[in-house]
C-alpha cells in the first residue's frame, strides 16, 4: 500500500551547525521521518540501491518498506517519495506481522553477485525465533514466500532480543556456489565474554568473537567495495541516552575461531543528530567515495524518532 510519509531536514550536530566532519565520517545529510500509518516505525535493517536513487527496509513488526530517494542539488539527503509498504510473509504465505515472535526482522542483505536491482534476493535474520529466510524479491515482490536458510537449531541457544541482529554476504568459498552468511549477534557471549558471530556456508556454521566495546552492542554491518567489514553499534541507558559507533574491520581478520575488533571512525553520543541506530547500507558512488546509509528504530516510541 502507498504510505503518506512526511521528512524534514536535520542538522548533524544542531549546536554547531559548522560541524561537518567528526571522527572519519562526513556528513551528507539527514532526515526525519513521520507518518501517520500505525504501521510506519520500526525500522531495523537497511538496503540502498547502487545509484542511491532507492531504499529498501524491514521493520521489527513483519513489514517491509520501499521508497525513492531525494536529494538537493548539493547531493544531501533531502527527503523520500513513492513510500509503500507490504507485510513480510512468512512459510506458509500469510502475514507474519501480528506475531511478535515471528515478525522481529532485524538485519536484511540483498544478494547484489546476482542482480544489482534492490528487488533480488534478499536474506533477512530476525530475533526471538531465531532465524535467517531468503525472499526473491525478483519474481515475486513483497508477495514473496520465504526459503527458510537456517533456524536456532544450527546456532546454539542465543539471547532472545540479542540474537542475530546483524548481516552480511560474503563471497562464496567456490566459484559459481552460493554466497556465505555472516551474522553477528547484539548480546549473545562466548565463554571468553566476546560477542558471538558466525560464518555459515550452507549449514556449515562456524563460530568467531566480536571484542566488545561496552555499551555498545552491534545493531547492523555492512561489507565494503574492498571487503572490509563496517560494524554500527548503539548504546542506551536512562542517565546517558542515546549513542552510536561505527567500527572497520579488516576483510582478513574475519575467520573462524578469530577474535576481530577494529578500527573506530565515529563514537557520537545525543547531542547529535541520532537515536536508536539500527540499521546500515554502503554504497560507491561514481567518483569513488563511499557513501553510507543509516537508518533508526523508533521503537515505536513518541519520544523516539525515525530518521
Amino acid at each position: 500500500r502507498n504510505v503518506e510519509v512526511s521528512s524534514r531536514a536535520v542538522l548533524w550536530n544542531p549546536e554547531d551547525r559548522s560541524e561537518t566532519r567528526t571522527g572519519e565520517l562526513h556528513w551528507a545529510g539527514g532526515i526525519e521521518l513521520t507518518s501517520t500509518d500505525k504501521d510506519f516505525g520500526g525500522w531495523s535493517g537497511l538496503a540502498v540501491s547502487s545509484d542511491g536513487s532507492a531504499l529498501l527496509s524491514v521493520s521489527d513488526t513483519g513489514h517491509w518498506l520501499t521508497a525513492i530517494i531525494l536529494y538537493d542539488e548539493r547531493g544531501r539527503l533531502s527527503g523520500i517519495a513513492e513510500a509503500r509498504m507490504a507485510p513480510m510473509l512468512g512459510l506458509d504465505g500469510k502475514p507474519i506481522s501480528g506475531n511478535k515472535t515471528l515478525a522481529d526482522a532485524e538485519g536484511l542483505v540483498i544478494d547484489k553477485s546476482r542482480s544489482d536491482s534492490l528487488m533480488g534476493e534478499a536474506y533477512v535474520s530476525f530475533e526471538r525465533a531465531h532465524r535467517i529466510w531468503r525472499y526473491d524479491l525478483a519474481r515475486s515482490g513483497a508477495e514473496a514466500v520465504p526459503e527458510q536458510l537456517l533456524t536456532q537449531r544450527h546456532f546454539g541457544r542465543l539471547n532472545s532480543n540479542g540474537g542475530l541482529e546483524s548481516i552480511e554476504l560474503l563471497p562464496p568459498e567456490k566459484n559459481g556456489g552460493t554466497p556465505r552468511i555472516l551474522a553477528i549477534t547484539e548480546d549473545t557471549l562466548d565463554p571468553r565474554g566476546n560477542i558471538r558471530g558466525f560464518i555459515a556456508d550452507g549449514h556449515d556454521i562456524a563460530w568467531f568473537g566480536v571484542t566488545q566495546h561496552p555499551p555498545f552492542k552491534p545493531t547492523d554491518m555492512a561489507r565494503l567495495p574492498d571487503g572490509d567489514i563496517l560494524l554500527l553499534e548503539r548504546r542506551y541507558s536512562m542517565l546517558g541516552g542515546v549513542g552510536m559507533q561505527m567500527r572497520r574491520i579488516a576483510a582478513d581478520d574475519v575467520e573462524p575461531g578469530a577474535v576481530i575488533d577494529g578500527e573506530v571512525l565515529v563514537n557520537v553520543g545525543q547531542r547529535y543528530s541520532i537515536d536508536n541506530m539500527e540499521g546500515l547500507a554502503v554504497r560507491e558512488d561514481e567518483n569513488g567515495d563511499l557513501l553510507i546509509y543509516m537508518i533508526s528504530d523508533d521503537n515505536f516510541n513518541p519520544l523516539q524518532r525515525t530518521l
